[in-house]
Order: C-alpha cells, then structure tokens, then sequence
C-alpha cells in the first residue's frame, strides 16, 4: 500500500493544530476579546460611516445638479459630509427635545396615580359587558389576572436592565466619550478617502484571492444592495408612518402627538414588530391622561397600520429586502436574543442577503442540471 506523504502532512498538522487551539482555548478567546475591544470603536465607526454615506451620497447628487461651476464642485465631498452629520445630529437633537421630555413627564404622573384611581379604573372597565366576554372568552378572570402579573413583571425586569445598563454607561462615560469620538474620527476618514480605501481593498483580493475574486465580489455586492436598500426603505417608510401619526392624532386632538409620532418613526425601522413596539408605548403615554383618548389611539393607529401596511409597505419597501415575511420575523427573534435591537436592524439585512445568495445558488444548479 502506498502512502501519499502530502495526506499524511496535511492530516498531522490539522491534528497538531487543534490540539494547540484546544490546549490554549482560555489565552485565545481572551486574546479575541481584548482585540476586539480595541477594534470595537472602529467597527462602530465603518458601520456609522456605511449609514452616513447613504445620506451623503444622496447630497452629492443634489450638489451636482445645482451648483455648476467647477470650482466650487471640488468641495462637494466636504459638503455633503458636513451636511449629512448635520442631519443626524438634528435627529439626535429631535429626540432629546421632543420625546425624552414628554416621557419623563409621563413616567412622573404614572408614579404619582393613587392605586384607589387604578382599582376605581378596573372596576369601571370590568362592569362593561364587552370586556366581561373578553375575559371570559381568555378563560376567565383569575387566568387574565395572571397574564397581566407576568406581563408586568417582564416589563418592571426590562426597565430595571436598562436603568442599570444605563447607571454602569454613566459610570464609564469618559472610556464611553472617547469610543464615540474614535468612532466619528474614523467613520469621517472613510468616507473622505472611500474610492482610494476601495481601490486598496481590490486590489488586496485581485492579488491574494485571486481564484475567489469573483466570488467575493458577487456576496459584497448582494450584502451592499441589500443592507442600502434595507435603510433607505426602511427609514422612508417610517419617516411616513410618524408623520402620518403625528397628522392623526393633531387632528383627533389627542396628547403627544410630535412625541409618538418620532417615536413610531423610529421603532418602525424594525420591521413587523417595531410600530407594535412604539404604538404600546404610545397607548402608555396617553393612559397617564385620559383612558378614552389612549382607546381612541389604538384604535386610529389599527387603522393606520392596516392602510400603511396594504398601501404604503409594499410600495416604498417593496422588494428591497427581497425575504419572505416568515424569515423576517425569524431573523429579528434571533438578532434580538443576540444582539438586542442592533441585532434586530443587522439581522434582516444580512438574512436577506444569504437568502439571495442561495437563492441565486440554487437556481445555477438548477440550470446545469436541466442543460446537462
């Protein structure tokens, strides 16, 4: 019997390599985290500069068409770069002066209700003979009470994790400041220099993976399309469900209305579940004023939800995301138990993008197959 020496190479040095991963498993993952805490601000950073250039790009456009002298056209870059962060950061300044004020104030007069005012409450809703066959038709009084119970106190474990997340943030806020401003510096960097970066990272892949280039570039240009059309769409249609929100309630002459209307803008950037997420905080809000006008809400954004959904959704999102609707929940179940609501936003895109990729694989083979 003949021995291929190669084989026998190759199969000791994988064995020899696992027994080193595996005796210095400790010392690796150790030496992971710390890398990738170091890195952390500048992954932040290429993320926020990915997000900034689509609204960049979008000004540099514009700059294009208005401005036609050619000495000022040299500093469309600059331009738009500043006008694009300035974009961000009047959202940023939107939400600190419009929503966090009205939900302190809300907070306040939730922890300031008289529990006789709640009891009174109970009593008057549980008399209404709608609500008695509701009750009964979720199996009777004693097991809604108990759904409301782990229903509360999911939410009070929720609010103590973000209260505490946020008091150990606050005792790191200096190592937290300068992470941002790394993040900022180098998410600048990269767009100001984003051709030449792109012109080094080809040129890496034609000269290292060579065999693979094509490849490469088909699952970038997949992951490009899909994460860019995700943001833009995703963000216009929430753009339109807040404002359409905002509409409604000003014209229903219900409380906070600017206040939930960026609200839902912003949850609705996750799909299927985020206007759901914003809607209850609304009803909340509203309930620490009047019971009448948070029903009233709920049912108007009902309403709202169904005409955006059949209407709106299809028209602005579209295809964009290119993922049956099944696999987006899915992917935001799994990105948020591993990643939170980042998680969520990453999550669809990239699931969208492995669909198309195997999509795509499946239907080569399928090609070759019937030619052959």
């Amino acid at each position: 019997m003949q021995f291929d020496k190669r084989l026998i190479s190759s199969v000791v040095l994988i064995f020899v390599t696992c027994l080193f991963i595996q005796s210095n498993w400790s010392s690796g993952a150790t030496l992971l985290q710390t890398i990738y805490k170091a890195a952390h601000p500048f992954i932040v950073g290429a993320g926020v500069a990915f997000v900034v250039n689509i609204v960049m790009s979008a000004y540099e456009k514009l700059f294009v068409k208005l401005i036609k002298v050619d000495y000022i056209l040299k500093f469309k870059r600059s331009f738009s770069l500043l006008l694009a962060y300035a974009t961000f950061t009047a959202v940023v300044y939107m939400i600190f002066t419009i929503v966090l004020p009205d939900l302190i104030t809300s907070l306040q007069s939730l922890l300031s209700i008289n529990p006789q005012d709640i009891a009174k409450l109970l009593n008057h809703i549980q008399k209404s003979e709608i609500v008695s066959n509701l009750i009964n038709a979720l199996g009777g009084e004693a097991e809604v009470t108990n759904t409301l119970i782990n229903f509360s106190k999911q939410i009070l474990s929720q609010l103590l994790s973000s209260l505490t997340s946020i008091l150990i943030s606050v005792t790191s806020i200096a190592s937290t400041l300068l992470n941002v401003v790394v993040s900022l510096i180098f998410s600048a960097y990269v767009l100001v220099n984003k051709e030449t970066l792109g012109r080094q990272f080809r040129l890496l892949i034609d000269t290292f993976f060579k065999p693979y280039a094509k490849g490469i570039y088909y699952v970038l240009d997949v992951l490009n399309q899909r994460f860019h059309g995700f943001f833009v769409s995703q963000t216009l249609e929430a753009m339109i469900l807040g404002s359409l929100t905002a509409i409604g309630m000003s014209l229903l002459g219900l409380p906070y209305a600017a206040t939930i209307g960026v609200l839902i803008s912003f949850t609705a950037l996750i799909p299927v579940i985020g206007a759901y997420i914003g809607t209850s905080v609304g009803v909340i809000l509203i309930l620490t004023q009047d019971f009448k006008q948070a029903l009233i809400f709920l049912i108007f954004i009902v309403l709202l939800q169904q005409f955006e959904g059949n209407l709106i959704y299809p028209r602005v999102v579209g295809g964009s995301i290119g993922l049956p609707g099944m696999w987006v929940l899915l992917a935001i179940t799994l990105g948020g138990a591993l990643g939170g609501v980042l998680g969520m936003l990453v999550a669809v895109p990239v699931s969208a993008s492995a669909y198309q990729i195997l999509k795509d694989y499946t239907y080569k083979k399928q090609s070759q197959i019937s030619n052959s």
